[in-house]
């Protein structure tokens, strides 16, 4: 049996080299062969259409990325069409009525600024060496002089030593209060004429957000009128000019504050070394007096 399928095979193989060999077999293709060939066909023809739509996408995306520069490009305008401001002087130009009428403000300001550093002086309230000075006066009994030293020096507690004096023979009670009366009113003007400096720092602040409302306000206008977000540069820029005049309430606001608050304590310690010598006059001149009546 197995010889028989040797020879069987062996047979098969001859007559599959002889169709092959043959010149029929190379003209006439078996009908396997001619479906192998068109499904190749087919493959390429696939192949190709993959490649036109690999080939469309890749084109489209370069479309879009060129899209996306030329948006990114009228994003991050070119340096000659975005407005940079150079300095503080344009930036104020920003910031339009409302930085006018904080400089203004603060122009107002520092003319009591100058006078308060002028004026609060200890020469002005108390001045040194004058209590000693009228001591020495009373003792040596020249009145006259005494009632005269709120003319010649024009301080505080010059004009209490006067007062004191012309009214040497009044109880000594009334005396001090008039005494403490005239010290309350000159310490209170100190006190008012450096009020207005608080005013000003309480002030610029909130003009400053209310400019920065009002900017806000315009910028948001513009860009709802462009449409979408429109140009992110033109949100920035509007931005920018809305926080100019906050940032020029703040930076007035707090050099005033800061004084504000210097010219208050200084008044104070010039109000208790008054308080002081006065209490002290007091007690040598009229309690000593009365004391030996």
């Amino acid at each position: 049996m197995t010889r028989q399928l040797l020879h069987a095979l062996a047979a098969a193989v001859s007559l599959a080299t002889a169709a092959m060999l043959s010149p029929a077999a190379e003209e006439k293709p078996s009908v396997p062969t001619a479906a192998a060939g068109r499904a190749l066909l087919a493959n390429e023809a696939r192949q190709a259409t993959t490649t036109n739509a690999v080939s469309t996408n890749l084109l489209s995306t370069n479309a879009a990325g060129t899209n996306l520069a030329f948006s990114a490009q009228g994003t991050n305008a070119p340096a000659g069409q975005v407005k940079y401001t150079s300095g503080w002087g344009q930036k104020l130009k920003e910031g339009g009525t409302t930085a006018l009428v904080q400089l203004g403000l603060s122009v107002f300001g520092a003319g009591f600024i100058f006078e308060r550093f002028f004026r609060l002086r200890r020469r002005y309230v108390v001045p040194e060496g004058l209590a000693r000075r009228a001591r020495e006066l009373w003792n040596e009994g020249k009145f006259a002089e005494l009632e005269k030293l709120g003319e010649t020096d024009p301080s505080t507690l010059a004009r209490v030593i006067s007062f004191i004096t012309k009214n040497r023979t009044s109880p000594m009670l009334e005396v001090s209060e008039i005494c403490g009366d005239i010290v309350t009113r000159e310490l209170s003007n100190h006190y008012q004429r450096a009020y207005p400096l608080g005013i000003v720092a309480t002030l610029e602040p909130l003009l400053g957000l209310l400019g920065m409302i009002l900017g806000m306000i315009e910028t948001f206008e513009t860009v709802a009128l462009a449409g979408a977000l429109g140009d992110a540069t033109q949100l920035a820029s509007g931005i920018s000019e809305a926080l100019v005049t906050t940032g020029l309430g703040l930076a007035i606001a707090i050099p005033f504050l800061a004084l504000y608050h210097v010219f208050k304590h200084k008044t104070t310690g010039f109000g208790a070394l008054l308080e002081e010598e006065v209490t002290n006059l007091l007690s040598e001149w009229l309690m000593k007096r009365e004391g030996k009546q």
